[in-house]
């Protein structure tokens, strides 16, 4: 699979992220009767929820740590969003994308036991 290079986190899940991702949106769409989202959706999903990671100094899986960081990292979008027309609504749709990466780690079990995972590289 091509893709531009991202960060560190971007770069070490990108592919597993991207396939539970496909898995995931299938199945929830499947479920009320749509069709599969494109690749290319797939991809800006990934993409996009390492926008942080791109914008921002902070270490990425700073912002996963919980909800208080979670809560910085949405005024931090807000803040790197501000040009846009609706930077609040853009910021909740990165957040989101942060949210199901957050799931991600979580429900594999290759990474279940590791808080920041690329930190103890």
């Amino acid at each position: 699979m091509s893709r531009k290079v991202g960060g560190k986190y971007r770069d070490q899940y990108y592919d597993e992220f991207f396939d539970y991702l496909r898995k995931r949106t299938d199945e929830e769409r499947g479920k009320v009767g749509k069709e599969p989202y494109s690749d290319l959706t797939i991809k800006t999903y990934v993409t996009d929820t390492f926008y942080l990671e791109k914008h921002d100094d902070r270490d990425f899986g700073d912002w996963l740590k919980n909800d208080k960081s979670m809560d910085e990292a949405y005024k931090c979008l807000v803040k790197n969003l501000y040009t846009r027309k609706n930077p609040e609504k853009d910021a909740i749709y990165y957040l989101n994308c942060m949210k199901m990466f957050d799931d991600f780690l979580k429900n594999n079990q290759k990474y279940l036991h590791k808080v920041v995972p690329v930190l103890l590289e």
